[in-house]
């Protein structure tokens, strides 16, 4: 038998609970991910010490911009997002801080995805049930086997009284000792496989949409790939001279991700973390089908990641583009030009750019598919707001048949732009397969 860490949801209710919290905070505030910035540090702490206090009805967007970012009373969210970004960043932040632990503390700290309510869980230690006859296999899954169950109880063999001989017959005993062998083992296996299928929790959250859109990702043992466009490098630019200082080489467009393609990743990055769910990111460019062939794959930006317009070109909708005119092209309606934007035109005067939001098996990758990417940058930051909003997310089931996101689909998405930022997505069009 061994000590293995099983992880709780937990609400701290004493004073030596909320300090137990406060630690942990101030760790994850000390981190390298938080120590070199005011802005998300302040709303971690923020969200983390009204939720101790119980006031949790404060925590809303525009409160929040209130209080943490001293924006007016009547400012305009869509306009300026700020209470959003961060929280995304915070998720991407704490992902990280976790990741770089060598072992965790007995307390963890989130920020679930649709919510600034944090969420606390405790670690705590239990006795791992070892397997009859000392069979070490490993688990057929690559995750910490955690037994919840009792061991299954001794059984103490009573002789029969006197009289009762015929009981101890050999034939008879023989058969009673493999029965009862048997009984045994089909206890411990079945605690066992009890253990390795998903919490009575998962499943209840697995029943909503964003588990039916995420569970072929979440589930899948592989690691997932978050592959992100980047700007890329023309062919009529010269190349970067080998003797490039390290200003000269950030300074080029080609190192250059755009904010809201991070803003896109961190809230994918976020809603794994809170599922536990290991995943590295990569630029586009670097990545080769052997990179993406078997691997749960989230494809963040559209023109500026050659794998997002290459997954996406056999399926309803794509991207196209026709001089400077970028466009969505539906093949049921080739003719239609609407869903695009103009890069030749002015960016102040950009009011909407559009979006695909998808989930897929792909025959290339021979894997689950999320993609996330927009026309322009401020579509794949809507769309990566979208991909794990459960609100959004709910609507989309409804159009969906049966109610569920538990097959591949497509969503156009409209989204508005005010003043360059990025505003509300509407669902334009779907297909569901």
């Amino acid at each position: 038998m061994g000590l293995i860490s099983v992880r709780k949801t937990w609400t701290p209710i004493s004073p030596d609970d909320r300090l137990e919290v406060k630690e942990e905070l101030e760790r994850i505030l000390a981190s390298p991910p938080f120590r070199n910035s005011r802005r998300y540090p302040a709303l971690l702490r923020y969200v983390v010490e009204k939720t101790l206090s119980g006031e949790i009805v404060d925590l809303k967007e525009r409160t929040l911009g209130i209080e943490v970012f001293h924006r007016t009373a009547d400012y305009d969210t869509n306009a300026d997002p700020v209470v959003r970004f961060s929280a995304g960043e915070i998720r991407r932040r704490i992902a990280q801080f976790y990741q770089e632990q060598d072992g965790h503390g007995p307390i963890e700290i989130a920020l679930p995805i649709g919510t600034y309510i944090p969420q606390f869980s405790r670690f705590d230690s239990q006795l791992e049930q070892e397997s009859i006859a000392g069979d070490k296999t490993p688990a057929p899954f690559d995750v910490p086997v955690a037994i919840a169950h009792d061991q299954p109880p001794s059984i103490q063999l009573i002789p029969p009284a006197q009289g009762g001989a015929s009981l101890w017959r050999p034939l008879f005993w023989t058969t009673f000792l493999y029965g009862l062998l048997a009984g045994v083992l089909a206890m411990v296996v079945i605690a066992r496989i009890s253990d390795l299928l998903p919490s009575e929790d998962f499943w209840h959250h697995a029943k909503t949409p964003i588990m039916d859109l995420w569970g072929p990702l979440v589930t899948n043992p592989g690691t997932v790939l978050i592959s992100v466009g980047r700007t890329h490098f023309p062919d009529t630019d010269i190349p970067e001279p080998p003797d490039a200082t390290v200003e000269e080489h950030i300074l080029r467009p080609e190192a250059r991700i755009s904010l809201s393609a991070v803003q896109a990743v961190s809230e994918v990055a976020g809603f794994l973390q809170t599922q536990h769910k290991q995943f590295r990111v990569h630029e586009a460019s670097s990545n080769s089908l052997q990179d993406l062939h078997r691997f749960p794959v989230v494809l963040v930006s559209g023109y500026n990641n050659t794998w997002t317009v290459r997954l996406l070109k056999p399926l309803r909708f794509h991207f196209e583009q026709q001089g400077s005119l970028h466009y969505i092209v539906d093949t049921e309606h080739p003719e239609r030009r609407d869903w695009s934007v103009d890069f030749n035109s002015p960016y102040v005067q950009q009011t909407e750019d559009y979006a695909i939001v998808a989930r897929f098996k792909d025959a290339t990758t021979d894997g689950p598919v999320v993609v996330v990417a927009g026309i322009g940058s401020n579509g794949s930051q809507a769309a990566g707001e979208f991909i794990v909003s459960p609100a959004a997310l709910e609507a989309l089931a409804r159009s969906a048949p049966h109610g569920k996101l538990d097959q591949d689909f497509e969503a156009v998405l409209k989204v508005e732009v005010i003043g360059g930022n990025t505003g509300a997505a509407t669902v334009v069009a779907t297909q569901f397969w």
